[in-house]
């Protein structure tokens, strides 16, 4: 039977065989050098077996790397606890009892129409099936309604909203939901005004998910997905800069009038 395989650790792995490749190094050599057996090195490449700190020294040093064996094993380090569950920030949201979320692009997807979620995703996933689209835009549109007692507070950049996509009906839509959306009691969406000068949020758009059982999870945004972050620090730092976004951006009523001006403006 052979070893399981530790999805965490299987990025170093691959790592460590890239750097011993381009060194013309075998396993036994490399071994050797780490002061370890072939099966152990093996291991290490499949991802079956855990390295230590010593380990990624010691291959850095025989691999002449420069170090990026130790970085790499220090980063999935501090992301080997974070259950499989919280990867997915969809399944994560169902059990939040509150979620803030920033985005700085488009309109945050738990408020998306089903037209302006094609759109996006159209464009985005130019590989899909029209089917495999339409399965999405279904998944994600149906998000809100699983959500009926969640505090939602949102942070969108005024760019976001005046950004047309497709067509000027497709976002006359679009800020119409969002309008008719300030009206639930437990929505809540800012909109920084896009001649603000001191703008803490322009590294990414990201949002935190606050658990039932005290802990908080934040999600920070990448092409591709969504990279976890669960470290106690630099999610407190999310949440200070989420904050810090929230103050320069506009009171609630004058963010709705801004998207009602808007709208307007594409009637």
């Amino acid at each position: 039977m052979s070893d399981r395989v530790n999805e965490v650790w299987r990025p170093w792995g691959a790592e460590l065989r890239r750097a011993r490749n381009l060194a013309g190094l075998s396993q036994n050599q490399l071994g050797r050098k780490m002061l370890v057996s072939t099966p152990t090195v093996s291991a290490f490449e499949r991802g079956t077996r855990t390295p230590k700190r010593d380990h990624a020294e010691a291959a850095d040093s025989a691999l002449s790397t420069g170090g990026t064996l130790a970085q790499l094993w220090t980063r999935l380090n501090d992301t080997r606890d974070i259950p499989d569950s919280w990867r997915d920030f969809a399944l994560l949201e169902r059990q939040a009892m509150e979620v803030r979320e920033y985005q700085m692009m488009v309109v945050p997807g738990l408020l998306q129409t089903a037209k302006y979620a094609r759109t996006l995703i159209r464009a985005e996933r130019s590989w899909d099936t029209d089917e495999r689209v339409d399965q999405l835009v279904k998944s994600r549109t149906a998000r809100l309604a699983e959500l009926p007692r969640t505090p939602l507070h949102f942070i969108v950049d005024e760019g976001a909203v005046r950004r047309v996509l497709d067509s000027r009906e497709i976002m006359r839509e679009q800020l119409e939901r969002l309008l008719t959306l300030t009206e639930d009691w437990r929505i809540r969406i800012a909109v920084v005004p896009s001649d603000t000068t001191s703008h803490p949020g322009l590294s990414g758009s990201f949002r935190i998910m606050n658990l039932h059982d005290g802990r908080i999870v934040g999600h920070a945004q990448h092409w591709g997905g969504q990279a976890v972050i669960s470290n106690l620090k630099q999610v407190n730092q999310l949440a200070t800069t989420f904050g810090n976004i929230q103050a320069e951006a506009l009171p609630l009523r004058a963010s709705a009038a801004l998207l009602a001006e808007i709208r307007k403006g594409l009637s």
